[in-house]
């Protein structure tokens, strides 16, 4: 072996040592095995996961495609307008009722 196993790192001697011993066990030339290694491209994320755009993403995110009061809340360009987008607020829902309470003002306070 190259290294004890107790041994966590290596240095340039012993990583040498390591590349004979495996050119050894695969039956190749030491200089066949760098060769090999250093015409490599680096390191690559093999089977990593893409970002997909898929057909229900594109439908959700495309603002040209919404309504109502989310149509405000985007200009023409698609950004979102922020607080500037949400101005009209309904005083009902602004006061924590919903538009089919009658009772507003009614709770007695006494509770």
């Amino acid at each position: 072996t190259a290294l004890p196993i107790s041994e966590r790192k290596i240095n340039f001697k012993q990583f040498k040592k390591a590349l004979q011993l495996c050119a050894e066990k695969m039956g190749v030339p030491s200089d066949t095995l760098i060769a090999k290694i250093t015409a490599g491209k680096g390191p690559v994320a093999v089977g990593a996961t893409k970002a997909v755009k898929a057909g229900a993403v594109d439908r959700l995110t495309d603002t040209s495609k919404y309504t109502g009061s989310h149509k405000e809340r985007f200009d023409e360009s698609g950004k979102g307008k922020g607080l500037e987008g949400r101005h009209n607020f309904d005083d009902k829902a602004s006061s924590g009722y919903v538009g089919g309470y009658k009772g507003k003002d009614t709770y007695d306070k006494a509770h």
